[in-house]
C-alpha cells in the first residue's frame, strides 16, 4: 500500500474556513463568542470582570471590535497553529469558541484583519495581521500610537467588502441589535455581557430579550436524558399566539440552531416545537457545536437528545392546547360566541341529529375502542382528585402487535402521582374476539399536578404508550347553554378575515376555524346591520359548514354558496337593498310584495 500526502492551500482553506457563516452579521458575531470564552475562562482563576463588555465600532472604511481580556503571543501563535481544532477537552471550563476558526470569520466582512492585543498590565502591545489571499500571519510589536493602554483586544477589519453603516446592510445595528439579543441572551440576562454597537454618532445599546408569554414546559428545566441521566438539558419555551414562533437550540447560552423546524429529516421539523405557537430555547451544554456553529455533531447524545425531546413532546403538546383554546376565548366577540352558541343549539336538535358535528362544536368524539397504534392508553388522558385512585386500560393486540407473554414496565414522571403497579405480563390467551388484551393499570394522586403527569408503558422495541395524568380538585359544573354542551370537547374557533384569492366565498373551514370572509359583499352589508342581523350571519355560515363538513366528496360547499348567495339576493330584493353595494338604492322604495 503506498501512502500520498495530502497537500492543502492554506489562503484557500481559511477562505473557506471563514465563508462557514451564513452571513457577515453570523461571521461578526464570533468576536463575542471569543469574549465570552474569556470571561468564563477568567472567572476560573478569578480574575474575572464584573462585566465583559463588548464595543463594536462601524465605520464606512473599518469596523473595529473591543473587549477587555487580551491574549499574549504565545496564545495567539497557538491559536493559529490549531485552526479547527477545538481546546474543550483540556480546559476545565466548557468553552463556546474555536478561536482559530473566529480569527478567520473576518473574511465574509473584508480582505484584512488586525489584531492589537495587550495580555495584562506590563505587557506589550502586540499586532498579529491576517490577510485573504496570505498563508501567514504577520506578528509584531504595535507602535507606540498603536498600543492599548489597558488589557483587551482590539480588532480592525478593514478593506471592506460593503458598507457596515448603510441603514439596511448586512451589519446594521438593528439587525445585529437583535442577532446579539437573540444569540446570547442568558449573558445579557445576568449582565456579566454588554454589547454597545456605536455607529454615525449614535449608540445602540443589545438588551437582553423580554418576553411576556405564558411558559410551558417548566417542567423541564432540568431534564436528563433517558440513556444517560447524567446528561440533562433545559427548556425554556413560550406559547405564542401569534403562530409565528421559533425554537432554538443553544450551547452554553448561545444559539446554534436558530429554528428547529430547519432540522429536517428529525421529524421534529413537523412537531409542536416547529409549529409556531411555541417560541423559545432548548439549553444543551452536553452537545458538540460543529465548526462556526452552523449545528451539532450528529453523534449517540445529539440522537438520544431528539428521542427525548419526542418523548415528551406530548406533555408540551396538551400545555399548548389548553392556552389556544384560552387564547380562541379572548379573541370572540360578544355576537361571534353567541353564535357559536345558538349554532350548537340548532344543531344539536333532532332534525340535525345525523350530522357529524365540526370538532369543538358539540359532541365530542368517543375514545377509540381498540389500540390505534396496537399498544396505547385508552383513553389516554384522565383528570381525578387528591387522595383519590385513577385507573386507566392499557391495550394491546397480542401476539398481533404485542409478543405473547410480553412483560411491560409502568412509570411515571411526576412524584405527586404515585403508581400501585410497576409492570404487568400480557397474555395471548386473554385476549378478546378483536385480539385485544386489557390490563388496568391504577394509581393514586397524592398532591395536585401542576401540568399533567405523563404515564408511560414499555415493551420490547415498540414504541412506548403515554397517558396524561392531571390530579386536580373538581370543577364544579357548568349548566350547559344548549343540548348536549356538556359533552363538547375542545372548542371551535372563529375569525374573520379576508379571503384575497376567492373574495365572493362566504366562509371555509381549515383546522378547528371557521373563517368568514370580509370582502364578501353580503358579509359588507349585513354588518352594517342590526346586532341581529350580524349574529344571524355568523350563525348561518357556521350551519354552512358543518352541513359542508359531512359531504366527503367537496361538491356540497359549492352549492351551499350558490344558495347563500341566492338566499341574500332575494333579501337584497325584498328589503331593497342592492345585492352588490351596501347603499340603498335611490329613488321610490320599492312596493311590499
Amino acid at each position: 500500500m503506498r501512502k500520498v500526502p495530502i497537500k492543502l492551500h492554506t489562503a484557500n482553506a481559511l477562505r473557506w474556513l471563514g465563508s462557514l457563516y451564513r452571513n457577515p452579521a453570523d461571521a461578526i458575531k464570533e468576536h463575542v463568542s471569543n469574549a465570552v470564552d474569556e470571561h468564563l475562562k477568567a472567572k476560573t482563576i478569578s480574575k474575572a470582570f464584573p462585566v465583559c463588555g463588548v464595543n463594536f465600532t462601524l465605520e464606512k472604511d473599518k469596523v473595529t471590535i473591543e473587549y477587555p481580556y487580551g491574549m499574549s503571543n504565545d496564545e495567539f501563535e497557538d491559536a493559529l497553529q490549531k485552526v479547527a481544532d477545538s481546546a474543550k477537552k483540556s480546559l476545565d471550563f466548557k468553552q463556546i469558541g474555536q478561536l482559530g476558526i473566529g480569527m478567520f470569520s473576518f473574511l465574509q466582512i473584508g480582505k484584512k484583519c488586525t489584531f492589537f492585543s495587550k495580555k495584562d498590565k506590563g505587557y506589550e502591545t502586540i499586532k498579529v495581521t491576517l490577510r485573504e489571499s496570505s498563508d501567514d500571519a504577520e506578528f509584531e510589536t504595535a507602535i507606540k500610537r498603536e498600543s492599548l493602554i489597558k488589557p483587551g483586544i482590539k480588532v480592525i477589519i478593514s478593506e471592506l467588502l460593503f458598507d457596515p453603516t448603510k441603514p439596511r446592510g448586512p451589519l446594521s445595528p438593528e439587525k445585529l441589535q437583535k442577532l446579539f439579543a437573540e444569540k446570547f441572551n442568558p449573558y445579557l440576562k445576568d449582565r456579566s455581557l454588554g454589547i454597545i454597537i456605536y455607529t454615525k454618532g449614535s449608540s445602540y445599546i443589545v438588551k437582553p430579550l423580554k418576553i411576556d408569554l405564558p411558559r410551558v414546559g417548566e417542567s423541564y428545566k432540568n431534564w436528563p436524558l433517558t440513556r444517560d441521566r447524567t446528561k440533562r438539558f433545559c427548556l425554556e419555551l413560550y406559547f405564542d399566539p401569534s403562530g409565528k414562533g421559533k425554537v432554538s437550540i443553544r450551547h452554553m447560552g448561545v444559539t446554534i440552531v436558530d429554528d428547529i423546524k430547519t432540522l429536517s429529516a428529525y421529524g421534529l421539523e413537523e412537531s409542536i416545537y416547529a409549529n409556531g405557537n411555541v417560541k423559545g430555547f432548548i439549553d444543551v451544554d452536553f452537545l458538540k457545536p460543529l465548526p462556526a456553529r452552523t449545528g451539532f455533531e450528529e453523534n449517540e447524545d445529539w440522537i438520544s437528545l431528539l428521542d427525548e425531546l419526542d418523548r415528551i413532546r406530548s406533555s408540551i403538546e396538551v400545555e399548548v392546547e389548553d392556552l389556544k383554546q384560552e387564547e380562541a376565548k379572548k379573541k370572540l366577540t360578544e355576537v361571534q360566541r353567541k353564535a357559536i352558541e345558538l349554532a350548537r343549539e340548532i344543531l344539536n336538535t333532532e332534525e340535525f341529529k345525523d350530522l357529524e358535528l365540526l370538532e369543538g362544536l358539540g359532541r365530542k368524539p368517543p375514545e377509540p375502542r381498540l389500540p390505534p397504534n396496537g399498544f396505547d392508553f385508552v383513553p389516554s388522558s384522565i383528570r381525578f382528585e387528591p387522595g383519590k385512585t385513577g385507573v386507566l386500560p392499557l391495550k394491546a393486540f397480542v401476539p398481533k402487535v404485542v409478543p405473547d407473554n410480553s412483560e411491560v414496565q409502568i412509570s411515571i414522571n411526576d412524584s405527586s402521582v404515585e403508581l400501585k403497579i410497576h409492570n404487568l405480563l400480557l397474555k395471548a390467551s386473554e385476549a378478546d374476539k378483536d385480539g385485544v388484551v386489557t390490563t388496568h393499570v391504577s394509581f393514586l394522586g397524592k398532591s395536585k399536578t401542576t401540568i399533567p403527569a405523563i404515564l408511560t408503558a414499555t415493551t420490547g422495541n415498540l414504541k412506548p404508550a403515554i397517558a396524561h395524568i392531571r390530579v386536580a380538585e373538581s370543577e364544579q359544573k357548568r349548566e350547559p347553554k344548549g343540548p348536549g354542551e356538556e359533552k363538547e370537547g375542545p372548542r371551535i374557533n372563529y375569525e374573520e378575515k379576508p379571503f384575497e384569492e376567492s373574495p365572493l366565498k362566504h366562509s371555509r373551514y381549515i383546522s378547528r376555524i371557521i373563517q368568514i370572509n370580509t370582502l364578501n359583499n353580503d358579509y359588507k352589508r349585513e354588518m352594517i346591520g342590526t346586532d341581529e342581523a350580524k349574529l344571524a350571519y355568523a350563525t348561518l355560515m357556521i350551519g354552512k359548514e358543518t352541513i359542508a363538513y359531512n359531504d366527503k366528496s367537496g361538491a356540497a360547499d359549492d352549492y351551499l354558496e350558490k344558495i347563500l348567495s341566492f338566499y341574500f339576493r332575494l333579501k337584497g330584493k325584498l328589503t331593497g337593498a342592492s345585492p352588490t353595494t351596501m347603499e340603498r338604492p335611490r329613488g321610490r322604495p320599492r312596493k311590499s310584495i
